[in-house]
């Protein structure tokens, strides 16, 4: 009994010590996730017979030669189109996007005066319904009332909430560029992960009572297995929809293509949400902005169908992914219901966009978990109550036995 206690005053300990410096973990948690999607590459090459340390640098260098390639290319028009956004949004009153927003509200102005005096039957019939409006019922004074209602909706929307929001959002993507040692640090952190990865997995199980290490290895198996091969694909999936997002953008004509499609890549993760985000953003931007070019290079559109046409092109790449790429590079990779997916990221949101990202894998990791429990309590499975482990295989002895072992205790 006390030695449980002991262990759970440990654990907590270190939760409380993990909550307290979890800002400058941050860093860590990015190379250790690179590092996991590394990892199958060094081990392919460990299969044709290269050793471990030489496996790493090959497939380390070359992520290093990418990795700089894809910063030299969209770190500096990422930046530059964040800062014209953000300078935009920032000027209330004598910005563009007031100027936009002006325009936008003549335009309805016009509309309303010529089409409203054409409805005057429908107008007498609602002039109740109109009155608890606080509407006028006269065409001209109603054109005038609507106009005033739609700038004033039109300022709170754009020029208060999404200039704070979308001010907000780009700022910190830029100040995580502007962290110059975490440019050193996430490489090292995720080559030392590499490197020290089959220690860390035997040191994590060496944490466990011995007659139950070979459950926990079990159980650890089964949910690295699902997790891992989730952010593996999950961030495959991301890339390629990014890349895809941009060049489909920068055909349509659609404003700061590399901007949007970085924002579709972060975005893409978080399930039902991302698309709508991404969707919105890019209606936003170009409605705001205006086309950089005609369609294709070939047709020529109103703003405002311009913008929607760049709508239904993000969601024809969003369906795209979702029904044919996404489940392809996943392949099932989590079972959880939609509902019980749909909560789990909006109690992720607590945690921010990690959380939104994370909130999927994590809830799923702990399904397994309780199901695993369940069973062990209602005796429906030998959960904790495997035979006795067979020993811990040195460091460059093979495991044969042992994987034999536990296939005859399944």
């Amino acid at each position: 009994m006390w030695r449980v206690l002991g262990w759970a005053a440990v654990v907590a300990a270190a939760l409380y010590f993990l909550y307290i410096v979890r800002a400058s973990l941050i860093p860590f948690v990015i190379g250790g996730v690179i590092a996991l999607l590394l990892n199958p590459f060094v081990e392919a090459l460990c299969r044709r017979g290269y050793s471990r340390g030489r496996a790493i640098v090959n497939v380390f260098l070359a992520f290093l030669l990418l990795a700089i390639g894809l910063g030299l290319m969209l770190v500096p028009a990422f930046y530059a189109q964040s800062q014209q956004i953000i300078q935009t949004f920032s000027q209330r009153g004598n910005g563009d996007i007031s100027k936009v927003v002006d325009g936008w509200v003549k335009d309805a102005q016009g509309y309303l005066e010529r089409e409203i005096p054409k409805r005057r039957a429908l107008i007498e019939r609602n002039a109740e319904l109109l009155k608890r409006l606080d509407l006028p019922t006269e065409p001209k004074a109603l054109a005038e009332a609507l106009t005033s209602r739609l700038q004033k909706r039109a300022n709170e929307i754009l020029l208060d909430n999404a200039a704070r929001y979308i001010n907000s959002f780009l700022n910190t993507l830029l100040g995580l560029l502007s962290k110059a040692l975490w440019i050193l640090l996430i490489p090292m952190s995720a080559y030392f992960f590499l490197l020290d990865m089959p220690a860390l997995q035997r040191s994590f199980l060496f944490l466990a009572p011995p007659a139950q290490r070979a459950a926990v290895r079990q159980l650890m198996g089964e949910i690295g297995a699902l997790f891992f091969r989730y952010i593996r694909g999950i961030v495959t999936a991301s890339l390629a929809y990014g890349a895809v997002s941009m060049l489909v953008y920068w055909l349509i004509g659609a404003p700061s293509p590399v901007l949007l499609g970085v924002l579709a890549a972060i975005l893409y993760p978080i399930p039902y949400l991302g698309s709508f985000l991404i969707a919105l953003s890019a209606f936003v931007i170009t409605l705001v902005f205006g086309s950089t070019h005609p369609i294709l290079f070939l047709f020529t559109v109103p703003k405002i169908w311009h913008a929607v046409i760049v709508v239904v092109a993000a969601m024809t790449v969003n369906n795209i992914f979702d029904l044919v790429v996404t489940p392809r590079l996943l392949g099932g990779a989590v079972g959880l219901r939609p509902l019980a997916a749909l909560i789990a990221i909006v109690v992720g949101a607590n945690w921010g966009i990690w959380g939104m990202l994370l909130a999927v894998p994590v809830a799923t990791t702990f399904k397994i978990i309780i199901e695993r429990l369940l069973h062990f309590f209602y005796g429906e499975s030998e959960f904790l109550e495997l035979p006795k482990l067979a020993p811990e295989p040195s460091d460059g002895a093979p495991e044969s036995a042992q994987e034999t072992a536990h296939a005859a205790s399944d």
